[in-house]
């Protein structure tokens, strides 16, 4: 009876915003301890329609809602729940809708109902668990494909995945007793605290009484939790030779690959790019290549990267362009070349992140011992999370520990402290402890560089190449798939970025930073000397930080009094300005920043110097079985390491490099940041990546043209390739033969006709004119809006003209959707514009792409600088540059169309900004776009050709 008297309540509305939308589904169980009470369900007729989106998202119609009560009609339903605990998952929700409804009754003395929020119970049960919604868990666990978003329907499912979570959890004896031990230090207001402590037995019984089968639902969760790998019936009779003649062997043996790969086919282009990535690995030269969609290019270069390893006994490096691909070649790729060579037992392939995208225990540790009691729910369940991570991490193994990447966005968004928290145990591969480190067998960090530096086969992203842990030596045998991307990826690895957060996290750290370095000095030095050290270094840092403070504090007001100075500052978005020069800055205000940064910049290189002698006094194998002092010392290091990144950050920032695009931002959300970027970023490639290596492929399915006659050069510079000596690069870059007939197989339109992107009628007039190509085709469409805005309006235009005669998925509403799209004959898909990159939809279930523009380049301050240089130094910008990548993105969305040898289709772009366009732009545009054959029309012509096309 702990418990006391409780209820699992959902709701569902016409919007988000409790002063105007209204509730138009409301259910609950209504419990008393483990005694069901009241299973209730009910919709609510709104004073207005709903929208189509909340239809489609609900399956609530404006027929149903028709003959559904009255809000007042049932406000005293829920009313009876009034003094119970009501269990919501994202609880902030449903509160900001009812409570007012119970303030309304509420007596001085009686009991109040307070919200309990299962997502916080979920995140602290599952810490695992990079998505926090409840879809997520249903489909995880097996209950269910999707959330049904009905008010007594998903508070059933969210009490299943309650119950489950508890009950499975309780298999584990330890994890058990952890949890318990973790759940007492909140105070009785968090009711989940008593849940938790439920036996399996009164579990049953709650779940006897909603007719769930509790245990049988374990038995399958235990099933897939099991995931054992497959075993492979496929005898590989394949030579380990690295040798030309050798991977032509391999890749021609169709029949015997397909044994293991059913859909396999023999392309010319795979293995042309098969023995490029060979030769160039073996002459140490570096190569640019580009394989087309359908090349078949993770095997491509998988292959020959695999027997390089094997025979020169040298590791390689893959860099993916993002975290799907590379897991995607952890979880897939990878394991079926290695069954296809039989190298499971001799080549070892490990999955490696950067240092910054792990967590320290120790530094964790440390401060969760120096808060002692907490005094606040959001302390509490913020170190009771990363308690409860850190013992996760102790029992997995390596590649299912728990790093930053995996961490839930959505606790960061609704717990200021969690994001501060996380960065606070961010690993600093500068002050990492090591070896010495007493929790080195927990640590993802160093028994990640452990296993990769015994590892053949190495896969990453574009940041950790760019950004390499320096304990462990970088391959000199590298792939960079996907390398159209790599502009943007240096660009971030390479600039310094002080933002307002991290100065004030630096302000706030340091004192534990100085009272560590104090603890190692009075502990390890004589005692008068260390008197008069320890006291010196205190005087000093709060003299400095007391400065320090007083010029930080200054800066937010007077740098958003500047930007919104600005004609066209937008409060929504980031605002970026020119770092303020010497010489340029004339005007009142921005003299006065600079001030306080030149200030700033002075008492951060003050306490530098303070710290600075003592960064070489001690080693970690000083501390050799002294738990305490590696702790301090660990907390120094990781202080002073920001100190540092600090002030080299500001004194950068001042000294007005002229081959650095230096900016302020400022949006409202996130304040202001100083952030400076490399304008050459090529020759910053070049320097970091190429001149180290002994060979880097470059490859990607849209590096220029298909016959690399235009738009090549802006990837060479970007890349660095371009930077080379004749020896140590191809002659040319490799442009491999598209393997799709994209003249014969795709019709690709562009029209100009339309109202302005910014018109409100551009969605309704443009895709008036596009129904009729769905309506023939009865689906196979995919809709892509590059703005929010066309989005929800095209969402809103499609459900209405659709739904209830074709299947509308729309990206968001579901996990799976593109799954789902798949799965049924004829169906229409709508997403974003970054939606189009990566989905893959071969056959036709896909026959039909709209894009409502093409595709833009950022225009900001550092792009405008890079155009101005390569204009300079290299050639035509707008063509190698400018243009060139805004085709490369747009074929991104192009290749979306054809992904086997018998799929067809039609595309049409829509962009009336095109009609400015003189006749040399166009036709350079086209030549881009080859080997699609982009023809130019009007929308109602484009229209009818594509009809036409279909009819064929």
């Amino acid at each position: 009876m702990s418990l006391g008297k409780w209820a699992v309540i959902d709701i569902e509305t016409t919007g988000i915003n409790p002063g105007t939308d209204e509730i138009i589904d409301l259910g609950f169980l209504q419990f008393e301890g483990t005694k069901l009470v009241k299973k209730y369900s009910s919709l609510v007729r709104p004073q207005h329609e709903i929208s189509q989106y909340i239809s489609k998202l609900t399956g609530i119609t404006q027929e149903m809602l028709k003959k559904a009560p009255l809000w007042s009609q049932v406000e005293n339903d829920l009313l009876e729940l009034e003094g119970h605990s009501l269990i919501a998952h994202n609880a902030r929700f449903e509160q900001s809708f009812l409570e007012k409804f119970f303030d309304k009754v509420r007596m001085a003395l009686t009991p109040q109902e307070s919200f309990q929020d299962s997502l916080l119970f979920l995140a602290l049960l599952f810490p695992q668990s990079a998505q926090l919604n409840l879809e997520s868990f249903l489909v995880d666990m097996g209950l269910a494909e999707k959330e049904q978003h009905r008010g007594f329907e998903d508070s059933l499912d969210l009490l299943k995945v309650m119950l489950l979570g508890c009950y499975f959890l309780q298999t584990d004896r330890e994890l058990k007793f952890k949890l318990r031990e973790v759940f007492q230090r909140f105070q009785s207001d968090f009711w989940f605290k008593h849940f938790v402590e439920l036996s399996q037995s009164e579990l049953l019984v709650i779940a006897e009484q909603i007719d769930f089968d509790l245990e049988g639902a374990c038995k399958k969760l235990a099933q897939i939790k099991t995931n054992h790998e497959a075993e492979t019936s496929f005898q590989s009779r394949f030579r380990h030779e690295f040798s030309k003649a050798n991977l032509e062997s391999i890749l021609r043996s169709e029949k015997e690959i397909q044994e293991l790969l059913p859909r396999y086919k023999y392309r010319d282009s795979q293995e042309q790019l098969a023995v490029k990535v060979g030769q160039a690995f073996k002459n140490k030269i570096h190569a640019l290549i580009q394989a087309p969609t359908g090349t078949g290019k993770t095997m491509g270069y998988l292959i020959p990267s695999m027997l390089f390893s094997l025979s020169e006994k040298e590791p390689c490096l893959i860099a993916t362009g993002t975290k799907t691909l590379q897991d995607q070649a952890i979880n897939k790729d990878v394991p079926q070349t290695l069954d296809l060579l039989h190298l499971r037992d001799k080549i070892k392939v490990v999955k490696l992140i950067g240092s910054n995208n792990h967590l320290c225990e120790l530094l964790f540790r440390e401060n969760f011992q120096e808060d002692g009691l907490l005094y606040n729910f959001e302390e509490v369940f913020v170190n009771s999370f990363f308690d409860l991570l850190f013992f996760h991490n102790s029992k997995a193994p390596q590649e299912r520990k728990i790093t930053r990447e995996q961490l839930p966005f959505v606790l960061k968004k609704i717990i200021p402290l969690f994001q501060e928290k996380e960065r606070e145990l961010a690993v600093d591969y500068r002050a990492c402890v090591g070896p010495t480190c007493p929790l080195i067998q927990n640590c993802s960090y160093i028994q990640g560089l452990k296993e990769a530096k015994e590892a053949q086969i190495i896969i990453g992203n574009h940041a950790l190449m760019l950004n390499w842990p320096r304990s462990l030596p970088r391959p000199s045998h590298i792939v960079v798939d996907e390398a159209h991307k790599i502009e943007q990826e240096a660009t971030a690895a390479f600039t310094v970025e002080v933002t307002h957060q991290t100065i004030e996290s630096l302000i706030k750290n340091l004192p534990q930073g100085m009272g560590a370095l104090i603890y190692l000095i009075s502990s390890m030095e004589e005692e008068f000397q260390a008197e008069d050290k320890v006291a010196d270094i205190r005087e000093k840092t709060q003299f400095n930080l007391r400065m320090l403070r007083d010029h930080i504090d200054a800066l937010p007001t007077l740098i958003e009094s500047l930007f919104k100075k600005l004609p066209h500052f937008s409060p929504a978005y980031s605002n970026e300005l020119p770092f303020p020069r010497e010489q340029e800055a004339k005007d009142e205000l921005t003299v006065i920043i600079r001030n306080h940064l030149s200030s700033a910049e002075f008492i951060l290189e003050s306490l530098y110097q303070i710290y600075l002698p003592y960064m070489s006094r001690w080693e970690t194998k000083d501390f050799k079985g002294e738990v305490q002092k590696l702790k301090a010392f660990a907390v120094f290091e990781m202080n002073f390491s920001s100190l540092e990144k600090h002030a080299l950050a500001f004194k950068h920032f001042l000294s007005e490099a002229q081959d650095w695009a230096t900016v302020m931002k400022f949006s409202e959300q996130d304040g202001y940041s100083l952030e400076s970027s490399p304008i050459d970023v090529g020759k910053k490639v070049f320097d970091e990546l190429l001149l180290p290596s002994s060979s880097v492929v470059f490859t990607s399915a849209t590096l220029a043209n298909s016959q690399g006659d235009t738009g090549v050069r802006g990837v060479e510079w970007m890349t660095g390739y371009s930077f080379l000596p004749a020896e140590k690069r191809f002659k040319s870059g490799l442009f491999l033969d598209a393997v799709y007939d994209y003249k014969n197989k795709s019709k690709v339109f562009l029209c100009s006709d339309t109202k302005p992107l910014s018109d409100p009628k551009f969605v309704e007039s443009t895709l008036d004119q596009v129904c009729p190509i769905i309506d023939h085709l009865g689906g196979r469409t995919l809709l892509l809006f590059s703005s929010r805005l066309r989005f929800e309006q095209a969402v809103d235009y499609l459900l209405r003209k659709y739904e209830g005669k074709l299947p509308v998925f729309v990206q968001g509403l579901g996990k799976n959707v593109v799954e789902l799209f798949k799965k049924e004959a004829s169906a229409i898909l709508i997403g974003m514009e970054s939606f189009g990159e990566g989905i893959d939809i071969p056959g036709e279930k896909l026959q039909f792409i709209f894009i409502d523009k093409i595709p833009d380049v950022r225009q900001d301050i550092v792009i405008q600088k890079r155009r101005d240089f390569y204009e300079a130094k290299f050639g035509n910008e707008f063509t190698d540059y400018f243009l060139a990548q805004r085709t490369r993105s747009l074929q991104q969305k192009l290749g979306r169309l054809l992904r086997t040898e018998t799929d067809h289709g039609a595309i049409l772009i829509v962009d009336c900004r095109t009609k400015k366009w003189k006749g040399i732009t166009i036709k350079t545009f086209q030549k881009l776009m080859e080997p699609y054959d982009i023809q130019l029309t009007n929308l109602s012509e484009a229209s009818q050709r594509i009809i036409d096309y279909f009819q064929v």
